[in-house]
């Protein structure tokens, strides 16, 4: 078993303190040193605009200023972790966003902003295209995060009823984002015991089905059993108990010659100035990531 020495575990705490941005710092500081939440909220709040959505960069592949449904999805993600309070004005105003773009008619939200190229993004982002038929991602995820915050939500119960629905329409293996947006909404604790376990039943089948199990597959862009298994603790663990120590020797295997871990995706040649400054970006949401799931396993001396 392989395990993250101590001088590897400060080139890469190193990385964060000096390269990667204030969030992802502030949210290494909350989770290793016993940093303050309200120091995280003051950082994701810059990347908040005034119609309380987010935007400006947060996900680090849509480089647009204007708020966005995706961007403020990845905002609720941070929120979760250091649980926000509801009162707190970055919540208060990312969830009044969230009622305002809302479709009532679709229960759901606009995927692409439709001035997507008024800034660079991944090629993949694409206003008009497939990604805006979806019914998973970000929408299932958004629909924990309502529970989360329920007196700020009024379309929460319809919207919960249509995702865990939708959910049993689906068969055991799933594209490995609509997987993961059912996983965050597994977690909301808000969630009623009945459907919360009946969310899990026919998760772990999905699972089963969708992982990745090869590893000579991990190095590309595929659903690798740490995505789901982010602790010893999660329910999925059991399915994969051979692949998740091997999925560890792998994380530690993969870091760049910093000893940080970097995206194994790229904008394909478009923008490169911003794509270096996207990646960079990119390579300290990894990194923090990565010492979160080898903390959580033992795996750092």
């Amino acid at each position: 078993m392989k395990k993250l020495a101590g001088l590897d575990y400060e080139k890469a705490v190193k990385y964060l303190n000096e390269q990667a941005r204030p969030l992802e710092r502030a949210l290494y500081q909350y989770h290793f040193e016993g940093g303050a939440g309200d120091a995280v909220l003051y950082e994701l709040a810059a990347y908040q605009n005034a119609d309380g959505g987010f935007g400006r960069g947060l996900g680090p592949d849509i480089r647009l200023d204007d708020s966005s449904v995706n961007a403020t999805a990845i905002a609720f993600q941070r929120l979760r972790e250091i649980s926000a309070p509801a009162d707190h004005p970055v919540v208060v105003n990312a969830c009044r966003y969230l009622v305002a773009t809302y479709n009532e008619k679709r229960i759901n939200w606009p995927i692409i902003p439709i001035n997507i190229d008024d800034a660079p993004h991944a090629p993949w982002w694409v206003h008009g295209g497939d990604l805006e038929k979806s019914m998973c991602n970000p929408r299932v995820g958004l629909a924990g995060y309502a529970n989360d915050y329920p007196e700020h939500f009024p379309m929460r119960e319809a919207l919960t009823q249509a995702v865990f629905d939708y959910l049993f329409q689906q068969p055991d293996q799933m594209e490995m984002h609509d997987l993961l947006s059912y996983i965050q909404f597994w977690e909301t604790k808000t969630l009623p015991d009945e459907k919360r376990a009946r969310v899990l039943d026919k998760l772990l089948r999905v699972v089963e089905n969708t992982v990745e199990r090869d590893a000579t597959q991990w190095k590309n862009y595929v659903l690798s059993p740490l995505f789901v298994v982010s602790s010893p603790e999660s329910p999925f663990a059991a399915l994969f108990p051979v692949e998740i120590e091997q999925n560890l020797d792998y994380l530690i295997d993969c870091r760049n010659e910093s000893g940080v871990w970097e995206p194994n995706w790229s904008w394909g040649g478009l923008w490169p100035e911003v794509w270096a400054l996207a990646r960079r970006e990119w390579t300290g949401v990894q990194t923090l990531s990565s010492l979160r799931k080898l903390k959580a396993f033992g795996r750092i001396d």
